[in-house]
């Protein structure tokens, strides 16, 4: 299975109306279910949410999705996410669950419509820091990244390729001097599993194709 970048439509927090207040997308890793899930309010570089972890098949329709970083907590691991898939008619995917509602702090089912596609190059690639406070992520032409600093601010970025030049869609707090390091273009001499320097740290490759 080859890694995804997917993009959220709306969401629909039961019993409200659908809507999307949000750029939200999202990379996953096709061997692993590793995923980087970054959701900038629209026009803004404010996040909405943002986390990194590892999806799994609880059953043939339940979805877990672990969070081992989160914007919103320092303790990912009191974040309850699961989710059904169904895919509709016209491609998209609905997904229905139950979680916190931001608005209200509330448990609250939820349907969120996605856009899924498939990387159109063979090039997808996701570190984290063997600090495990920092996360990037590259499929095809989408780049995400994610971190908490050592005074514990959440930073992270969208960045998007237009005819092979990278543009940073979303950014908050990536440097103090607003400079966003991307990941390099060509990581050929990058092997999965192993530990490597880069950008001043020592990164794990989670998994690469």
């Amino acid at each position: 299975m080859s890694a995804t970048v997917s993009f959220r439509k709306s969401i629909r927090w039961i019993p409200d109306q659908a809507s999307e207040s949000s750029d939200t997308v999202v990379l996953t890793g096709g061997k692993t279910g590793v995923f980087l899930d970054v959701r900038f309010l629209k026009d803004s570089n404010e996040i909405e949410w943002a986390f990194a972890g590892y999806r799994s098949t609880e059953s043939e329709e339940l979805t877990k999705f672990t969070h081992l970083i989160d914007s919103r907590t320092e303790d990912p691991s009191e974040v309850v996410d699961y989710g059904s898939n169904t895919v509709l008619s016209d491609g998209t995917i609905l997904e229905r669950g139950e979680m916190m509602n931001p608005e209200t702090g509330r448990l609250t089912a939820y349907e969120e419509v996605w856009q899924d596609e498939s990387s159109d190059s063979n090039q997808a690639i996701f570190l984290q820091n063997v600090k495990y406070t920092s996360w990037y992520a590259r499929v095809g032409q989408w780049q995400l990244a994610l971190g908490r600093d050592s005074a514990g601010v959440f930073w992270a970025f969208q960045a998007h390729s237009v005819d092979g030049d990278w543009m940073v869609v979303h950014n908050l707090g990536v440097t103090n001097s607003g400079t966003v390091t991307l990941l390099p273009e060509d990581t050929s001499h990058w092997a999965e599993g192993k530990v490597l320097e880069w950008n001043g740290d020592r990164w794990l490759v989670l998994e690469k194709e």
